[in-house]
């Protein structure tokens, strides 16, 4: 072989596998998009240790972990009724690496519109309405308000009822839209307010307030204490043996309100993240319904009296933004 024909050939050896070296990183580009997460991942809850948020978040992060294949932290940063955390959250980069597990309405939303928290509700995406706790109107088991009736009777004489809320949580507010549509001041309850659900319930569970619309699930560790009047949900899902709200608000003539009586828990990611990293989104939610749908997340939910539905990302949304629309109209009665 002559050395020109030599050269021709090392030349064309070079550049075959030049060709092969391109071609193997261009196919490894996207396997490596698919890897992630290779990083740890933190849930942010802006909620002191403990809650119910808090209990969720960790939940999820020990089941989590195995399917994502990288630790999955919990950060607690308290403050502002969850402005704090919110704000932290929306802080972070939008690469999926930065989650947050709060109570979407009330809390996130009352954070926004009335904890000035500078973020904007359409930057949170809600993964999964996880635990629809719905809300309940309850009264001391002394209390002689037999009826929903009875007690909204007693609420049209100013000053005569007590309620107990936490300033701006579902329950303070399914109060107003319900005492708007049936054309009831709202100085006419006096509101006692509390800074958590145990103090609350603690509350209604000493007859020191007339009444209070507060989560269903949570109430369960009062329930011989209580009689419920009406439930606020679709239908009665806990045997409390009371009627759905607005079938009692059409008894008395008015029209069907909103319910939002209860709290909407998930797991929330920023909304860019499934446009600017569509891989990671489906690989987030894919290994988060697989993780609430899995038998031993279902039993560690029903030990930890956890909510653990999947509900999908549309419907979960679709769900609180209506009830942030809600909460936008009552948001000025709040501050």
């Amino acid at each position: 072989m002559t050395a020109k024909y030599g050269f021709l050939n090392r030349l064309r050896g070079a550049a075959v596998a030049a060709a092969a070296t391109v071609a193997a990183l261009g196919a490894a580009a996207p396997a490596g998009a698919t890897e992630w997460p290779t990083d740890p991942i933190s849930i942010v809850v802006p909620f002191n240790a403990g809650g119910s948020a808090d209990r969720m978040a960790r939940g999820l992060a020990e089941h989590l972990s195995p399917r994502l294949g990288v630790p999955v932290t919990v950060e607690n940063r308290p403050g502002g009724a969850g402005a704090l955390g919110a704000t932290y959250f929306q802080q972070q980069a939008a690469d999926g690496q930065t989650l947050l597990v709060m109570q979407a309405t009330p809390y996130l939303a009352s954070a926004i519109l009335v904890g000035g928290a500078p973020v904007k509700w359409e930057d949170f995406h809600l993964l999964n309405a996880q635990w629809n706790d719905y809300g309940i109107v309850a009264v001391n088991t002394d209390s002689p308000y037999q009826s929903f009736e009875d007690l909204v009777a007693a609420m049209k004489e100013p000053g005569k009822v007590s309620s107990g809320i936490i300033v701006g949580n579902g329950g303070h507010i399914q109060t107003l839209v319900v005492m708007d549509e049936l054309g009831i001041p709202t100085d006419n309850v006096r509101f006692v307010t509390y800074n958590g659900g145990a103090p609350l319930r603690a509350a209604l569970a000493g007859n020191q307030v007339d009444f209070e619309i507060l989560a269903a699930e949570a109430a369960n560790a009062i329930r011989d204490r209580i009689r419920v009047l009406a439930v606020v949900a679709k239908e009665d899902k806990g045997d409390w043996k009371a009627p759905p709200l607005n079938e009692v608000m059409t008894k008395l003539g008015a029209d069907p309100v909103p319910l939002m009586g209860g709290n909407v828990t998930g797991l929330l990611a920023h909304t860019a993240l499934k446009t600017e990293h569509p891989e990671r989104y489906k690989k987030l939610l894919d290994a988060y319904r697989a993780t609430v749908e899995s038998a031993e997340y279902q039993k560690w939910a029903a030990e930890a009296s956890m909510g653990a539905d999947w509900v999908g990302p549309e419907e979960s949304q679709a769900m609180v933004d209506e009830a942030y629309q809600t909460q936008t109209g009552y948001a000025e009665m709040l501050k």
